[in-house]
């Protein structure tokens, strides 16, 4: 029933409901970054969810840093 309401929708209000759910999901990970690093800066935190949104070789690639290596896990 989900899809079928989803199908209905113009484009453009999928797209605004895709990045909505985006911006929500970002927004959650951060949250339990925080609560589960309270100490940690602001780039700890970052460096963090650069790991847990990014596949590890695309981190390494990207950002230069092995998530494994700096216990970030992935």
């Amino acid at each position: 029933m989900h899809y079928e309401m989803m199908r209905r929708l113009p484009a453009p209000k999928r797209l605004a409901l895709a990045f909505e759910l985006t911006e929500a999901l970002r927004k959650l990970i951060l949250a339990d970054l925080h609560h589960r690093f309270p100490q940690a800066s602001g780039d700890d935190i970052r460096r963090r969810f650069i790991a847990r949104v990014l596949p590890r070789a695309d981190v390494i690639r990207v950002y230069g840093f092995d998530p494994q290596d700096e216990s970030y896990g992935n």
